[in-house]
């Protein structure tokens, strides 16, 4: 008997006694059990202030939850929010000797709002809300918070957590705040991986007689109106320990005019990572394992010869174009920029320092979903997409430099343009062309699709979407590639922190930064919107073997022209 009541008090994370005490007889009888049991989590929808943080560190609470976003987020200011984490909210956390995790819940209370499409949009919401915020990869908890029955999980909730799960990423894992049944079934499904139980509501269906998840980190049993006279609501919180809570915000600032040398590599900024993977790169060099190439000639020897480090590195941000973005795109991509490094790569990877540096860059440079790198404008950089466009402009190959930039990001808003004009016939050109070309991440606000066909499933039962390939931050990588990559080829390939050095410059020099978008038109010698419209539209003629490497599919010309235009009028309304 004791075996059990042990094995009970364990998975619950009650009191160890061994005994059916009263605490353990009150889970055993509510979802919620004893609301005064001793706990380390809680959540909330008040900002945690330094007052209130002192006063939970205080009452013992070592966690705490916080809410990614609320609806209309962006037509209020921070001090009207309602429950969103609010600007430094997070650093006041960790740096007062707290830890949080997030959670994302909007329109999450009626079965209505549960559908695939809409997990999507949420995923992409949270992964962007996430990603602003600094926080590194760790599970986001999406609430349903309502009581599902079973019927209406398996025709509702599944489909949602499908599309969340498909549209997370960036690092991010799916978790679910939902009661016992919902959890269970979601994560069975291996659409979560991580239960936040709302076992509060104790007479939800989906908490009786269901036992806790197998897979919960977090458990809310109880709420205190009011909290110690402070003047906000607190959920308390149960913690499983499975996955440990966040500890550390992390920049994504493009970084200062310095170079942070600290070895704790999760919490550095993109370019001081890559100042270390640099100073690794030179060490593996002074091995010989690393920064060569072996150059045959007709006689059938060869000679080998020193690449620098700059164009090493670079190569290596790139790896999701050049490496892993499917062997076709690789392909050509390869051709057009140039090829993957793989003894560099293989090197890199297997070297401990290495791979340490590596993981902490993954986060920019994955072939997943990827978190941009912020500037001191405010303004987003892909720094894959950034390090394979400066390799296309520094190496002219086979495929003109542009194709790996603005002309590739211009040739694939095209083909959206086309997909949602083919799947909304009445759809207005003009409106979905401005939506697609040179917006943010929120493009599917944009009025211009509003009401729009823009997930479908093809004839294989597979979904397609109509994607932003020449967003704002693409096209931020493509101004800044033209000027990265000239003055690469003119530094001194001997300095080992050419890239890193070249980019901080460059990242702090507000008036480069200013001209970024006109860098694209005077490239191609226009200074004013008409001209650049007339170089751009001869450029992508639809007629040019380029635009078919870059482009699948057949376009029309009126979307073609309209689609150059758009990109003409983005870059000098900026």
């Amino acid at each position: 008997m004791n075996s059990v009541v042990t094995s009970f008090q364990s998975t619950y994370k009650l009191p160890n006694t061994g005994i059916i005490d009263p605490t353990t007889w009150m889970s055993l009888l509510t979802s919620k059990g004893d609301p005064n049991r001793a706990c380390v989590a809680c959540d909330t929808r008040f900002e945690i202030t330094t007052e209130r943080l002192n006063q939970l560190k205080a009452d013992g609470y070592e966690i705490v939850g916080r809410y990614l976003t609320e609806p209309n987020q962006d037509t209020k200011s921070p001090s009207e929010y309602f429950k969103a984490i609010r600007p430094g909210e997070l650093e006041r956390i960790v740096n007062g000797g707290l830890k949080f995790f997030p959670i994302f819940q909007e329109y999450s209370t009626e079965l209505r709002h549960f559908t695939r499409e809409n997990g999507a949009r949420h995923a992409r919401l949270a992964r962007q809300a996430a990603q602003r915020l600094g926080i590194p990869g760790t599970y986001i908890y999406f609430a349903v918070d309502f009581d599902a029955t079973d019927p209406e999980v398996t025709s509702h909730i599944l489909p949602y957590f499908q599309g969340v799960r498909g549209s997370l990423g960036g690092g991010y894992k799916v978790g679910i705040y939902a009661s016992r049944n919902i959890c269970t079934r979601i994560i069975e499904a291996e659409y979560a991986g991580s239960a936040f139980v709302s076992d509060m509501s104790t007479g939800f269906s989906g908490n009786l007689g269901f036992p806790i998840p197998d897979q919960w980190n977090y458990d809310q049993f109880t709420e205190i109106s009011n909290y110690k006279g402070r003047g906000f609501d607190l959920d308390r919180v149960a913690y499983s320990g499975r996955t440990p809570a966040v500890d550390h915000v992390a920049l994504s600032n493009t970084g200062g005019t310095y170079t942070n040398t600290s070895t704790d590599y999760s919490k550095l900024a993109p370019i001081d990572l890559i100042w270390h993977l640099e100073k690794r790169f030179e060490e593996l060099r002074l091995d010989g394992k690393v920064g060569k190439d072996y150059i045959p000639n007709y006689s059938g020897g060869g000679t080998w010869i020193t690449v620098p480090t700059s164009r090493c590195v670079l190569n290596y941000l790139a790896k999701a174009y050049l490496r892993d973005n499917g062997i076709m795109s690789a392909v050509n991509w390869s051709i057009s920029a140039e090829s993957f490094r793989h003894t560099d790569a293989h090197v890199l990877e297997n070297d401990a320092v290495g791979k340490k540096i590596i993981a902490a860059l993954n986060r920019y440079i994955d072939v997943t979903w990827r978190q941009s790198m912020t500037d001191k404008t405010g303004e987003t950089i892909d720094l894959a997409h950034l390090a394979a466009t400066t390799l296309g402009y520094a190496n002219w190959s086979i495929i003109p430099d542009a194709w790996t930039g603005w002309a590739g990001d211009l040739a694939s808003a095209m083909a959206n343009i086309q997909k949602t004009l083919d799947w909304n016939p009445n759809a207005n050109l003009d409106q979905v062309a401005t939506a697609l070309v040179g917006q943010g991440n929120d493009y599917r606000q944009h009025p211009g699709l509003n009401g729009l066909v823009l997930d479908k499933k093809n004839d294989k039962g597979e979904w397609e979407s109509v994607g932003n390939g020449c967003n704002r931050d693409d096209l931020c990588c493509d101004g800044d590639a033209i000027v990265i990559a000239n003055t690469l080829k003119n530094g001194n390939d001997s300095n080992a922190h050419l890239l890193s050095e070249t980019l901080r410059e460059y990242y702090n020099n507000s008036s480069k930064l200013a001209n970024r978008f006109k860098r694209i038109a005077w490239s191609l010698n226009a200074n004013n919107s008409s001209e650049t419209y007339q170089k751009i539209s001869e450029y992508a003629d639809l007629d040019s073997a380029l635009l078919g490497w870059s482009l699948a599919g057949y376009v029309k010309e009126e979307i073609r022209l309209t689609a150059c235009r758009k990109l003409a009028e983005f870059i000098y309304k900026q």
